[in-house]
């Protein structure tokens, strides 16, 4: 028994000397490196459950709750872009050609009576909206309304004006 003993130790001590197995160190290191790859996949998939906006604003609504699971293209947060804010009007077709890009404009809402903030035109739409079935006639041609843009100018540091409130907009008028 000593002798056998003595044997497997000896065994034992040739594999120690001679070092693990080629084939050995190549199978470990393919584990190392499965185990970096689904380090480097968490990590993405970490990356994609972050969400950010391309600018700087203000959540105006929160769609979903942290923590909910949201599929693809689902809403998540809508974010006010406080520096592209406007307000959208309607110009008949008979007075569209009196409007000018840059043109200055006067917005005020009922929110804050007495109270103007500053606009300029941004936008004038190339084609009318709200056209009737059949254009004809004169009278039924300045039917025909065109979408303007107009950018809030002022209000830059109170911020009264919200995203839906209802503005009247004067054009070429300058505040008071």
């Amino acid at each position: 028994m000593a002798r056998s003993a003595k044997a497997q130790a000896d065994q034992q001590l040739k594999l120690v000397e001679s070092g693990p197995r080629r084939e050995r160190i190549a199978a470990q290191r393919a584990v190392v490196q499965q185990a970096e790859a689904a380090v480097r996949q968490t990590d993405a998939a970490m990356d994609n459950g972050v969400i950010r906006a391309p600018f700087d604003g203000v959540v105006t609504v929160r769609d979903r709750e942290p923590g909910e699971t949201v599929g693809a293209g689902a809403p998540v947060l809508t974010v006010m872009n406080l520096r592209d804010r406007w307000v959208r009007i309607y110009v008949r077709e008979d007075r569209i050609a009196a409007v000018r890009l840059g043109e200055p404009a006067t917005i005020s809402t009922d929110t804050y009576a007495g109270k103007t903030y500053p606009g300029a035109v941004s936008f004038i739409s190339s084609q009318a909206e709200f056209t009737p079935r059949n254009v004809q006639t004169t009278e039924e041609r300045v039917k025909l309304v065109y979408a303007v843009k107009v950018r809030i100018t002022g209000d830059t540091t109170t911020y009264d004006l919200k995203p839906g409130m209802p503005a009247d907009v004067q054009l070429g008028a300058t505040p008071r």
